[in-house]
């Protein structure tokens, strides 16, 4: 892929990403795909040391908490973990091999596969979103309760065409409510509560861990779910590895998904995870033990993947038809 593509996937996804950028994260320099590990210490792995990019958010709690519990070693790999602010910023490290993985939002990567600019599959389906760690949020007194009362007002959704915007759009879709009747504003998640106190927004799309520290220092309030009816546990994010190196690697592939069963597992329990969110997300412990949690599938699903696509094209302008099966690494019985 030439550089001048490689810039314009990267324009595109920072457009749609959901992710949201935090302060003081560090810049991906991961090790060269080309450094293989022993063999004879990693049962026959291609290669047992690998280089994870992830997103600063609970959507790779996973990865966090297997290196936590020791999950990547008992698989034989030595993983090295490169934190990031928003998922497409990792695309082109992976790409040249800096990264043999990398966390993204599916909007981003489907957006990307839609235009040919990325040849990867996804590996671990990362997290799903529940009904309350995404929401629309609005002063006590903004008179917005319902998703009527959304018509005419200005929302805040992080990027035009982001996944914050579509599923605005289809929650009022399914509410008999003209998706196109508020006016969207791409505000991003960090900004949204200031811009909903000062009278810019009058409503905005937020997600953890700014959902919960806008109620703490704003006292703003969740208005109207939108991780429901026909977007109920929309899957978030996923653990993407380019399609080169899959071929190449299958048994570290394998054993990296291995490795990220039981971590999905530990973080559906929320005292395992609360250790961890205050370094992943950078909010205090006391933050972390109020977060809505998310759901951490423990295996790849193409029909729940499917969904995204589908918002994608009813909401997103997509009309290529694809099928998630395709861009979809089965994950390994254990």
């Amino acid at each position: 892929m030439s550089s001048a593509t490689r810039r314009r996937f990267l324009r595109l996804a920072l457009g749609a990403t959901v992710a949201a950028p935090l302060a003081g994260c560090s810049v991906l320099n991961g090790s060269s795909s080309s450094d293989s590990g022993s063999n004879s210490s990693s049962g026959g792995l291609e290669k047992s040391k690998i280089t994870v990019g992830i997103l600063q958010s609970q959507g790779s709690a996973g990865s966090k908490l297997a290196e936590k519990y020791g999950y990547f070693k008992d698989q034989g790999l030595d993983v090295t973990i490169k934190p990031f602010t928003v998922g497409p910023q990792a695309v082109p490290a992976l790409i040249k091999g800096e990264l043999d993985i990398a966390v993204v939002n599916y909007v981003s990567y489907y957006q990307a596969i839609a235009q040919k600019t990325l040849d990867a599959k996804i590996v671990v389906d990362g997290n799903a979103a529940n009904e309350n760690s995404v929401v629309v949020v609005a002063k006590p007194d903004s008179g917005i309760s319902s998703a009527k009362d959304l018509a005419g007002k200005k929302i805040g959704i992080q990027a035009a065409r982001s996944l914050a915007e579509m599923l605005v759009r289809a929650t009022l879709k399914d509410n008999d409510v003209d998706p196109n009747s508020p006016k969207y504003l791409p505000v991003t998640f960090p900004n949204i509560p200031a811009a909903i106190v000062s009278g810019q927004l009058d409503a905005g799309v937020e997600v953890e861990p700014f959902l919960t520290t806008s109620e703490q220092k704003q006292g703003l309030q969740p208005v109207l779910k939108l991780i429901t009816g026909s977007t109920a546990n929309l899957p978030q994010t996923g653990y993407i590895a380019t399609s080169q190196f899959i071929s190449a690697n299958p048994k570290t592939i394998a054993a990296f998904q291995r490795a990220m069963i039981p971590a999905q597992k530990d973080a559906a329990d929320r005292s395992k995870v609360s250790q961890i969110l205050p370094e992943l997300s950078g909010v205090d412990q006391a933050t972390a033990t109020l977060m809505n949690i998310d759901t951490f599938p423990t295996a790849n699903n193409a029909t729940q993947l499917q969904r995204v696509i589908t918002l994608l094209q009813n909401y997103g302008g997509m009309t290529e038809q694809l099928k998630a099966s395709d861009y979809l690494v089965p994950t390994p019985q254990v």
